[in-house]
């Protein structure tokens, strides 16, 4: 009875340090959210780094051109010059001056008239940097938007598996189920053979689902920027939050307007245009003036001998001089049509009107496919609604089926029949779910939203 008694405490005491280990591994692991998710992969995206490191330089570039347009440009000078003394050639003076001399000075000058050059550089700058602000935004709306697919398909992917594991318990149930009853006699090996099959075939897809859960879970923990194994991280949700974003109740012409709008190639392409348009103003400043100015002031030290009643006298003197001046400059030789610069300016003419016709291209290009976009989420939703009620229809026929089993109205067969049909329902109402996600929030992305 004692010899019980502490197999059975040993027994206890090992089951409460299995469950604590157990509890420890599960608190061990990290919970990520579609929110948490998010903030994730827009602090590590490397692409979305390097898009703001563009809007940085751009906007160092901006700020060069804006010194050049408003900065004048301040020099200074500075000499010293240490000689040996020398006796003035004067036999009656006697007095020796040394050519020391130190001076310093400071000279201040600016362009004030390049025909526009500067005005057009900065400007076209200004166009630049705005460009680089659109694309980094871009970016990071690509990000989110790819970060909400890549966490709903890894829940697909899991919803895939658990539906499959469900399945396949059932066909273990029902495996055994038939061993029993044929053991007893009432029911032929034929089924029980084809019941052990069922459960059987659906090991190797059950294996593949789990892997590529795994796997497509190992990618997302990775692209959000995290190290950890697959195991360590779980992912909590509910799929069916992706249903709830709806395209806007809008005539398709006025969401077209929309997309126009936002569309970032048409936006970039327009600020290219843009951008050439005052380079080929810059190109052209060669028939305006240029129009400089300077002014300057230095001082200088050295021995003075001045001559006051017949006597000489040696003085350390200083003298100071300023000066301001203008200068006009104009090159005759850029107004000829065939010299560089007036084929430069052309060059970029030719290469404005090019990315215009590119320009009509593109919008036609992007109204066939939002229209095709906008279509294929409209029919995306109608689907989704459509697998919705044959999920709901081939749940409540697998009930059906299984009271009837249970009550020997059906046969094995046609309760596996519901059961696959059941399998097949879930399955496509998870692929629609996703792909109306996918379709709906790439329109929105186009729309701004």
């Amino acid at each position: 009875m004692r010899i019980s008694f502490i197999i059975i405490l040993i027994t206890i005491f090992s089951i409460s340090l299995y469950s604590q280990s157990n509890e420890n591994y599960t608190n061990s692991k990290i919970s990520i959210n579609l929110e948490q998710a998010l903030d994730l992969a827009i602090e590590n995206d490397k692409t979305l780094k390097q898009a703001e490191y563009d809007v940085r330089i751009a906007q160092t570039q901006k700020d060069a051109s804006f010194s050049d347009l408003f900065l004048p440009s301040l020099g200074v000078t500075g000499s010293l010059n240490i000689s040996e003394p020398q006796e003035i050639a004067n036999i009656y003076t006697g007095i020796k001056t040394s050519p020391d001399t130190w001076s310093a000075g400071a000279t201040l000058s600016k362009t004030l008239f390049t025909g526009f050059r500067n005005w057009n550089t900065d400007k076209a700058r200004e166009v630049n940097l705005q460009m680089m602000k659109d694309i980094y935004y871009d970016e990071r709306k690509n990000v989110a938007i790819n970060t909400q697919l890549n966490f709903y398909n890894t829940f697909v992917a899991q919803e895939n598996y658990r539906v499959y594991y469900q399945q396949q318990l059932n066909y273990s149930n029902r495996m055994r189920e038939s061993y029993i009853k044929y053991r007893n006699g009432q029911v032929s090996e034929y089924e029980y053979l084809n019941a052990k099959v069922q459960y059987e075939s659906t090991k190797p897809q059950l294996v593949t689902l789990s892997n590529n859960y795994e796997s497509l879970k190992l990618t997302f923990i990775r692209q959000i920027g995290l190290t950890n194994v697959s195991d360590d991280v779980e992912l909590v949700g509910n799929i069916l939050d992706a249903t709830k974003i709806t395209l806007p109740d809008l005539d398709i012409n006025v969401i077209l307007d929309l997309i126009m709008a936002n569309n970032i190639e048409l936006s970039n392409m327009a600020n290219n245009i843009e951008m050439l348009e005052y380079n080929r103003k810059v190109a052209r400043s060669y028939l305006w003036p240029t129009l400089s100015a300077s002014a300057d002031v230095s001082i200088m030290t050295e021995d003075q001998v001045k001559n006051e009643n017949n006597n000489f006298i040696k003085r350390r003197g200083s003298r100071f001089n300023w000066g301001v001046g203008v200068s006009l400059n104009y090159s005759l030789d850029s107004l000829l049509p065939f010299s560089s610069t007036a084929k430069a300016a052309e060059e970029i003419q030719l290469s404005i009107e090019q990315m215009e016709v590119s320009y009509e291209q593109l919008r036609d290009n992007i109204e066939i496919n939002s229209r095709n976009l906008i279509s294929t989420a409209k029919s995306q939703e109608l689907t989704l609604q459509s697998q919705a009620e044959n999920a709901r229809t081939a749940a409540y026929a697998l009930q059906m089926a299984q009271r009837q089993y249970r009550g020997g109205t059906i046969s094995t067969l046609e309760l596996s029949d519901a059961e696959l049909t059941y399998l097949n329902a879930q399955l496509a109402y998870l692929q629609a779910i996703y792909e109306y996600f996918s379709s709906t929030l790439q329109v929105l992305k186009l729309l701004g939203a």
